[in-house]
């Protein structure tokens, strides 16, 4: 059995004065029987707020951009992380990672806007839960092959009232600190796919096909369809269910193709080609988010490199 823990204390004096102990402990064992190693680990998290622009979001000229508003001290968050999970060899081909894991937070960090404009504040909210799992099935090599496949189910949820903040307004005081109920968060991604596969060939030539999926982030886009449109486009707009609140699924399939042309004690070259996002699919991964854009994956692309090691 191994055992590794710590003890971590922080000190934060930024508007407010607040100390905090993080413990951290995990424990792993080998389970001879099942070949197998079972692992367990705890984490107390303490997360300052951002430090950009919160100094702007305190200062007493906020008044002049409108009389209704509202201050509060952002408090640092509090959190628990939680994880168990095991790596087992499987056939003596295969090694399986799995892990579950839960989080807990106090005084959530987010990030808010001033007017719509590309300036951000640091926020907070009263709590939030983050939990899912996710496991890796690796091929370290079987005969000409080598590859993995990995996959993670997340979920995410942040809960009203915010707790910490500047808040312009009328609307925006009674939306975020009247309110009740809970919200996505950002990355609150539930079905996430990925893998890649190598094999080689005679002649020290190998080949690559890899591939990426995403279920879709949540959005968070008030205004109707044809604003949206409008803002940003219809191929753009085609890739979000405004219904739903989520970015539709994103897609991608990548393949390469590289050679060792020259190998010594001394010296390595090789030469490698790329292509990326083959079927030329339009991914919107974020969609009107932060600072009021979009994230939008790479088009179909090609490369070629040449490396030399020494």
């Amino acid at each position: 059995m191994g055992i590794n823990a710590g003890l971590r204390w922080d000190h934060y004096q930024l508007l407010l004065n607040q100390n905090a102990v993080s413990p951290r402990l995990g424990i792993a064992r080998y389970w001879k029987a099942a070949n197998m190693v079972l692992h367990f680990s705890h984490d107390r998290v303490f997360q300052t707020p951002a430090f950009e622009n919160i100094l702007l979001s305190s200062s007493p000229q906020v008044a002049s951009l409108d009389p209704a508003f509202l201050r509060l001290p952002v408090q640092p968050s509090h959190g628990n992380y939680y994880e168990v999970g095991f790596t087992k060899d499987l056939f003596g081909k295969f090694k399986l990672d799995a892990n579950y894991y839960r989080r807990y937070f106090k005084n959530y960090a987010d990030d808010d806007l001033l007017l719509n404009t590309s300036v951000s504040f640091p926020i907070a909210f009263r709590k939030a839960e983050i939990y899912g799992a996710e496991g890796k099935l690796d091929l370290p090599t079987w005969g000409g092959f080598t590859g993995f496949v990995s996959y993670s189910y997340q979920v995410g949820y942040v809960d009203l009232p915010a707790t910490g903040g500047l808040f312009l307004g009328d609307e925006d005081i009674n939306s975020n600190i009247s309110g009740v109920g809970r919200f996505w968060d950002s990355q609150d991604q539930r079905n996430s796919l990925r893998t890649r596969y190598r094999y080689k060939l005679p002649r020290h030539v190998w080949l690559g096909l890899g591939a990426e999926y995403g279920s879709g982030l949540p959005v968070e886009f008030e205004g109707t369809e044809e604003v949206a449109l409008a803002q940003y486009g219809s191929a753009v707009v085609s890739r979000v269910d405004l219904a739903r609140g989520r970015v539709r699924p994103q897609f991608s399939l990548d393949a390469s193709v590289g050679a060792d042309l020259y190998r010594s004690d001394r010296i390595a070259l090789r030469l490698q080609g790329d292509v990326e996002n083959i079927t030329g699919r339009l991914n919107v991964i974020d969609f009107a988010g932060l600072f009021s854009g979009n994230a939008i994956g790479p088009p179909r692309s090609g490369f070629v490199r040449l490396q030399t090691d020494f």
